[in-house]
């Protein structure tokens, strides 16, 4: 990487960070702290644009704090909207004991959350609830993101949960001819068998939150060379769908697709365009009228991503540092590898090792030194420049850390009410 990094002025316009997304301060957490400290002091030693390097540190000798967990590719369901089509179903697996190998190893060297999302159907895996089972023993936070089509798996392994974790269903609609329309299942289920399975979870175990996703998509909007089902106006329904079946939230997010230059995750509006407008208000509209049917225990949440389309702070979010910092703090590990984020899984500019990658001490060392090497070389500002990044103001926050390393003896920890370690 060249020397000419950039500085470490951080974007004007932000936007209020909903908790969940607000990464720098679960990076304050005493438990983290120590790490964000080491992190931070190499950082200074190796970075000629700060100052004279002197390679006298050696790479932080701990794994990522959070990891996704991709387990496997496979999927039972045909969405036209998934991010991850290219890679579904795809005869690559896990030797089991490897992966279980993998955890521990990274439970060790400082592993707190791992996100079980992506790349396929969590619950198709085999050896679903051995996994989550595993991981709880290990004493880390679990949450789990799913099409909803394996709620008797998810009901097995309810008793393991805890408040800090969670479960997210991805079920996009209000009605269930969208829902099939939209989601495609490759066996017969319907919308409303999924969520009238939610009470009976809940009656085993009220502690963890469930949660509705809803991925706002609209008309005109693309993907994997295909038009979109529009779900704009099933918001409210949607809504009260959740709240009779007892979801603790209804999250609601927009839609991505593939930028053409690198494959990464993008929002397929532009704040230029004539169509923007009209989408951007009769979200707002959906979403009030959702809002009303909030109570103490229900609650309709907009993501971060949709409050900066909405404000109009998108390109914002754009404006990377050189150096993305949370790719040491945060992996994803698919049955095709280690990446640096969720943005690029199964992208080669973003990969640090093969699906092995932690399991044992050979490894480790390995895959440190090439997310050292990915940390150096990885040109955030050109490679990101399209993504709205919602870890953009924890790199700055890192970056300016680095560049006024005095600022270390004055940062504090803060204990979270209920801890949150998922990055």
């Amino acid at each position: 990487m060249s020397d000419d990094r950039k500085t470490s002025e951080t974007p004007k316009k932000q936007i209020e960070l909903t908790p969940i997304h607000d990464f720098a301060s679960k990076l304050l957490q005493p438990e983290i702290l120590p790490q964000l400290r080491e992190y931070v002091e190499w950082q200074t030693t190796v970075r000629p644009d700060v100052g004279t390097p002197t390679g006298e540190l050696q790479v932080p000798d701990f794994a990522p704090v959070s990891i996704n967990l991709d387990l496997t590719t496979a999927c039972n369901y045909a969405c036209d909207h998934c991010v991850d089509m290219d890679i579904l179903n795809l005869p690559i697996r896990y030797d089991h004991d490897k992966l279980l190998a993998s955890l521990k190893m990274m439970r060790e060297r400082g592993l707190r959350s791992v996100i079980v999302i992506g790349g396929g159907e969590p619950t198709t895996y085999k050896f679903f609830s051995d996994t989550i089972r595993f991981m709880k023993d290990l004493g880390l936070q679990v949450s789990i993101v799913s099409n909803g089509s394996g709620m008797k798996r998810i009901a097995e392994i309810a008793d393991r949960l805890d408040e800090q974790d969670w479960v997210r269903l991805s079920l996009d609609s209000g009605t269930d001819p969208t829902f099939q329309a939209m989601h495609k299942p490759k066996r017969k289920i319907t919308l409303e068998s999924i969520c009238e399975q939610v009470p009976g979870i809940k009656d085993i175990n009220p502690r963890f939150p469930i949660g509705f996703s809803f991925i706002v998509t609209w008309k005109g909007a693309f993907i994997n060379d295909s038009k979109i089902v529009e779900n704009l106006g099933e918001m409210v329904q949607a809504t009260e769908l959740a709240k009779n079946n007892r979801f603790d939230y209804i999250a609601i997010k927009p839609f991505l697709t593939r930028a053409e230059a690198n494959n990464a995750e993008i929002v397929d509006l532009k704040e230029t365009d004539d169509h923007f407008d009209k989408v951007i208000v009769r979200i707002r509209e959906m979403v009030d009228q959702a809002k009303k049917h909030e109570t103490d225990s229900f609650k309709v949440y907009e993501t971060t991503n949709l409050k900066m389309l909405e404000n109009r702070s998108a390109s914002n979010y754009m404006h990377q540092p050189q150096t993305c910092h949370m790719q040491f703090f945060r992996q994803v590990l698919s049955p095709l590898g280690m990446y640096n984020c969720p943005v690029y899984r199964n992208q080669n500019h973003g990969r640090v090792g093969n699906l092995n990658a932690y399991a044992d001490e050979a490894s480790y060392d390995d895959t440190r030194k090439n997310t050292a090497k990915l940390i150096d070389s990885f040109n955030a500002t050109e490679q990101c420049k399209e993504v709205t990044c919602l870890y953009n103001h924890v790199n700055w926050f890192i970056e300016d850390l680095i560049h006024h390393p005095e600022k270390l003896a004055q940062l504090e920890g803060r204990a979270q009410k209920v801890p949150d370690y998922f990055l």
